[in-house]
C-alpha cells in the first residue's frame, strides 16, 4: 500500500493540473454538499430536537369558507381539559405564544419570545433544568421560567432564583419571580420561547389566549390513541362555532415533528436544496471519472509494466481504489475546511444558524459530522474510483506496450466522456434557468403592484394594545399626525400582514346559489387616501358629508336607525357578488347576515396577505377610530427611518408603558411573506453557481488533456495550411457541441421544476422562453471561455515544435 501512496504522490506532483482539478473539484463538491446537507438536517430535525418529541401531537384546526383560502385557526382553550377527562392516560397542555413580550428594566425595555403554558407543559417537554423546579414555578401565577442565556443577561453569574422580572404582555406589566432556569433551547423548533409563565386557568372572551393563539400539545401513550382522539373530536364539535360555520371547520391531530415541513412550501424547498447539494457532489464525481478515464493512456503503460512483473488485476484494482480513497479523503478534509469557512456567509444570506459539530457527548454522537463524512468518503470513493479502476486495470500488457494509440482514446472512451459532459451541462443549464426564475419571482413579489403604495408606510401595532385608553389613542393620533415628515395617518382593523376582521355572507338580490363569504374589514378616516388605493368606481368614505357612511363595522349590521349604511368593496368582492364591471355595483343594495348595506365605492384589490394565495374578497365599513383593536398606519413624506424615530419618541412621551411595535409596511410584508423565499433563493443561487463552477472545472480539465493529446494532429493541420482561427474554430466546436446538446436535458427538467414551484404562487411571473434561451447562451459563453485558453495555446503552437515534441 505504501508503494500505491508513493505512486499517487508522484502522479499528483508530476501532473499538478490534474491534482488541482480532481481534488479541487471534489473538495468544492463536498463543501457544497456538506453545507446544504447541514441545512436539510436542520430543517428536517425541526421539533425532533425536543425531549419526548416522538409521542407529542398537536391539535390542528383549519377553516375554509367557499371562495376563500384555507386558513389555520387556534385550538379551543377548553379542548385540552375535555380530552384529559376523556383519556386518563393522556397528558395535555396549552401554550399561548407571544413574539413581543417586553421585559422592562428601568427606562429600558427588551423584547423576548414568551409563552404562557399549563403546568403539564414541562411534563410533555422535560427540558434540562439548570436550577429550580419548573412544575412548582408554573403552578404559581407570578412564577416564571427563563432560559440560561436570559438569566445570564439580566442577573449575570449570580443565581437567578427568587429574582424578579417585570414583563409587559399586551401592554399590561406584571412582576414575575424566577423559579427555574432551563438550558438554552435549540433554535429549530416551531414554538420557540425563552420565557415561560402560567397560562390563566380561565380565559376571558377578550383574551388573546381565547381568540388568537392557543396551541394544544398532547403526549400520547401510543399511535392508536390518536385515532380515538380524532373520533372524539368529531363527536364533540367546538360549541364556539354555529352549525353553519361548523361545516367549513376541519379538526384533527398531527405529529409535532411533521408541522414544520408541512408549512407553505417548506418541504419542497428543503428537497430542492438537498437536491442541489447532491447534484454538486455528483458533478464532482463525474469530473473525477471523466478525468481519470481521459488520463487512462498516461497510466496504461505503467500498469502494463506492473502486470508484466507479476501484479494481478485484483492488486491493480486495489491500488487504484486506494489512490481514489486517498484523493477523496484529501478532498473531504479540504471540503470540510471550506464548509467551515463558508458557514458564516451561508448563515448571513440564508437566515440560518448552521454549525458543524464534530462530537456531541460521545465523539460519534448523533449530531456529529464525522459519521456522515466517513460514509460520504466511502461512497464517493466507490462511485468515483470503481469505474476508472476496472477500466484501466483490464488493459492487456501486450496490446498496451505494442499499441501506437494510447488506451482510453478510443471511440468508446470518447463517447463516455461526451455523455458525461452532456449530463453535466444539462444539469448546469437547468440550475441556471432555476436560478434566473427564482431571482425574478422573488424580485417580482417585492416590487409588484399590490394595489396600494407600500413605500413610505409605517405601522404602529401597539395602537391596538388594550392597555391604551381612548384618551391616549386620541392624543397619539393627533400628535403623530402633526409630526414632521407625516403626510397622512389612518386607523383600521385590517392591515398588511394581518389585523382584526370578521367574515360573513353577502348576497345580491336575485342571485341564486350559495352566497359568497366576504371578509368584513373596518377602516377609519383617510384609510384609502393614506394607502393610495385606486378607486375603480363610485366614491370613498366621507362621513362629514354622508352620515350613512358611519356603520358599526360588525357583521350582521347594516342599518343605521332604520336606514341602510354604506360600504365599499374591493374588485374581487364585487366580482364574487356577480358584478361584471365595478361600476355596476355602485348604488346596489346587498344583504349582509340578515341586514342590508349599500355599495358606494369599489377599489382595486389590495394584497395585504401572502403572494401565494389569491386576494380575498373584502367589504370595508367605516368606523371612527378604525374599529376593534385598530392599528395606526402613517404615510411619510420623508425618509421612513427618520420619521419612524420621531414617531417612537412621540409615542414614548404619551404612552411610555406600551411598546409602539413600529415597523415599515415593506418590512412587515418582507418578514411575513417574502423573507423565507428570498433567503432560500439565495442559498439555491449559491449552490447552483458552485455546481456550475464544478462542471466548468471538469470541462477545463478535459479540454487540457484532449488538446494535449491532439498537439501532433494540430501541428499536421497547420503544416497543411490551417490557420490559427481554423484550429480555434475546430476545437471550440468540438467542445461546444455537447453543451448545445445539454439543452435537451436541461430545458425539460427546468420547465417541469419551475412550473411546479411557480404554481404555488397566485402572484407570479410568466415562465418566459427568455430564461431558457438566456441560460443556454450563458452556458455556451461559460464553456467557450473555459476551453478558449487551452484551445488558443495549442492553436498558436509552432508546427515544427509540436511535431518534434511527439
Amino acid at each position: 500500500m505504501s508503494s500505491a501512496f508513493l505512486t499517487l504522490y508522484r502522479s499528483l506532483t508530476r501532473h499538478r493540473l490534474y491534482a488541482i482539478l480532481n481534488i479541487g473539484g471534489l473538495a468544492l463538491g463536498i463543501a457544497v454538499f456538506l453545507v446544504l446537507m447541514l441545512f436539510v438536517r436542520f430543517e428536517t430535525n425541526y421539533d425532533r430536537v425536543l425531549p419526548g418529541w416522538e409521542r407529542v401531537w398537536t391539535i390542528e384546526r383549519t377553516i375554509q369558507f367557499p371562495g376563500n383560502p384555507e386558513v389555520q385557526i387556534p385550538s379551543s382553550p377548553t379542548l385540552s381539559g375535555q380530552l384529559a377527562a376523556a383519556f386518563p392516560d393522556l397528558v395535555a397542555a396549552r401554550m399561548t405564544p407571544y413574539d413581543t413580550a417586553t421585559v422592562l428594566t428601568g427606562n429600558a425595555s427588551t423584547t423576548h419570545k414568551l409563552a404562557l403554558v399549563d403546568r403539564d407543559y414541562f411534563r410533555i417537554f422535560p427540558f434540562p433544568v439548570v436550577e429550580g423546579d419548573t412544575a412548582s414555578t408554573i403552578a404559581r401565577p407570578d412564577g416564571i421560567v427563563v432560559t440560561q442565556s436570559v438569566a445570564k443577561g439580566y442577573f449575570g453569574r449570580t443565581s437567578a432564583l427568587g429574582r424578579t422580572l417585570t414583563v409587559a404582555i399586551d401592554g399590561k406589566a406584571r412582576t414575575y419571580r424566577v423559579g427555574a432556569v432551563i438550558a438554552d433551547l435549540p433554535k429549530n423548533q416551531t414554538y420557540a420561547s425563552v420565557l415561560f409563565a402560567a397560562i390563566p386557568a380561565e380565559l376571558g372572551d377578550d383574551s388573546r389566549s381565547n381568540s388568537n393563539g392557543v396551541v394544544t400539545f398532547l403526549a400520547l401513550p401510543d399511535a392508536a390513541t390518536a385515532d380515538r382522539i380524532g373520533a372524539f373530536m368529531r363527536r364533540h364539535p367546538d360549541p364556539g362555532f354555529n352549525p353553519e360555520a361548523r361545516q367549513f371547520l376541519k379538526e384533527g391531530i398531527v405529529p409535532l415533528s411533521g408541522r414544520h415541513l408541512a408549512g407553505d412550501g417548506v418541504g419542497t424547498v428543503v428537497a430542492v436544496l438537498g437536491g442541489v447539494g447532491i447534484v454538486a457532489l455528483l458533478l464532482a464525481v463525474v469530473n473525477y471519472v471523466n478525468l481519470a478515464t481521459a488520463r487512462a493512456g498516461l497510466r496504461a503503460r505503467e500498469l502494463a509494466m506492473r502486470k508484466v512483473v507479476g501484479a494481478t488485476r485484483r492488486m491493480l484494482i486495489g491500488q487504484l481504489l486506494g489512490e481514489a480513497l486517498t484523493a477523496v479523503t484529501i478532498a473531504a478534509l479540504i471540503g470540510l475546511a471550506l464548509a467551515e469557512i463558508a458557514l458564516p456567509f451561508v448563515n448571513a444570506i440564508g437566515g440560518t444558524d448552521l454549525s458543524i459539530v464534530y462530537w456531541e457527548g460521545a465523539y460519534w454522537g448523533s449530531g456529529s459530522i464525522l459519521p456522515p463524512i466517513v460514509a460520504m468518503t466511502g461512497l464517493v470513493t466507490l462511485f468515483a474510483g470503481f469505474y476508472p479502476a476496472f477500466v484501466i486495470s483490464r488493459f492487456l500488457p501486450a496490446g498496451v506496450l505494442a499499441a501506437a494509440r494510447t488506451p482510453g482514446g478510443d471511440r468508446a472512451g470518447a463517447r463516455l466522456r461526451k455523455t458525461l459532459v452532456v449530463t453535466q451541462f444539462g444539469i448546469a443549464v437547468a440550475l441556471m434557468i432555476g436560478t434566473a426564475v427564482l431571482f425574478a419571482q422573488t424580485r417580482h413579489v417585492q416590487q409588484a403592484d399590490i394595489g396600494f403604495g407600500r413605500d413610505g408606510l409605517i405601522m404602529m401595532s401597539g395602537y391596538g394594545d388594550p392597555a391604551l385608553d381612548p384618551g391616549q389613542r386620541a392624543r397619539l393620533v393627533d400628535a403623530m399626525g402633526k409630526t414632521r415628515g407625516v403626510a397622512g395617518i389612518t386607523t383600521s382593523g385590517v392591515v398588511p400582514g394581518g389585523g382584526t376582521f370578521a367574515i360573513a355572507k353577502m348576497k345580491r338580490p336575485g342571485a341564486t346559489g350559495e352566497p359568497p363569504m366576504i371578509v368584513q374589514a373596518t377602516v377609519g378616516e383617510h384609510f384609502f387616501d393614506t394607502y393610495r388605493a385606486r378607486l375603480l368606481a363610485g366614491r370613498a368614505f366621507d362621513p362629514d358629508r354622508f352620515a350613512l357612511d358611519i356603520g358599526n363595522g360588525g357583521a350582521g349590521s347594516g342599518s343605521l336607525a332604520g336606514r341602510v349604511a354604506n360600504i365599499m368593496l374591493n374588485r374581487t368582492a364585487a366580482r364574487r357578488l356577480g358584478f361584471a364591471r365595478a361600476g355596476e355595483a355602485i348604488g346596489e343594495i346587498v344583504s349582509l347576515d340578515g341586514g342590508t348595506v349599500r355599495i358606494v365605492g369599489v377599489i382595486a384589490d389590495m394584497r395585504f396577505g401572502t403572494p401565494r394565495e389569491p386576494v380575498e374578497a373584502f367589504a370595508y365599513s367605516y368606523r371612527p377610530g378604525g374599529g376593534y383593536r385598530a392599528i395606526v398606519v402613517i404615510r411619510t413624506s420623508a425618509d421612513a427611518a427618520t420619521v419612524l424615530g420621531r414617531l417612537e419618541t412621540t409615542w414614548r412621551r404619551i404612552a411610555p408603558a406600551v411598546p409602539p411595535a413600529a415597523t415599515t409596511v415593506d418590512q412587515k410584508l418582507y418578514d411575513s411573506y417574502y423573507r423565507q423565499d428570498v433567503q432560500r433563493s439565495r442559498l439555491f443561487t449559491a449552490g447552483a453557481v458552485l455546481a456550475v463552477a464544478i462542471g466548468c472545472l471538469g470541462l477545463y480539465g478535459l479540454a487540457a488533456f484532449d488538446t494535449m493529446r491532439r498537439v501532433k494532429e494540430i501541428g499536421i493541420r497547420k503544416v497543411l495550411g490551417a490557420s490559427t482561427s481554423d484550429v480555434m474554430r475546430l476545437l471550440l466546436v468540438q467542445f461546444l457541441k455537447p453543451v448545445l446538446l445539454a439543452n435537451v436535458i436541461g430545458w425539460p427538467i427546468a420547465w417541469f421544476a419551475m412550473s411546479h414551484w411557480l404554481s404555488a404562487f397566485d402572484d407570479r411571473i410568466d415562465l418566459s422562453p427568455y430564461y431558457f434561451v438566456g441560460a443556454s447562451v450563458l452556458a455556451l459563453v461559460i464553456a467557450a471561455a473555459t476551453v478558449a485558453s487551452q484551445a488558443w495555446r495549442v492553436a498558436r503552437a509552432e508546427p515544427a515544435r509540436a511535431l518534434r515534441q511527439f
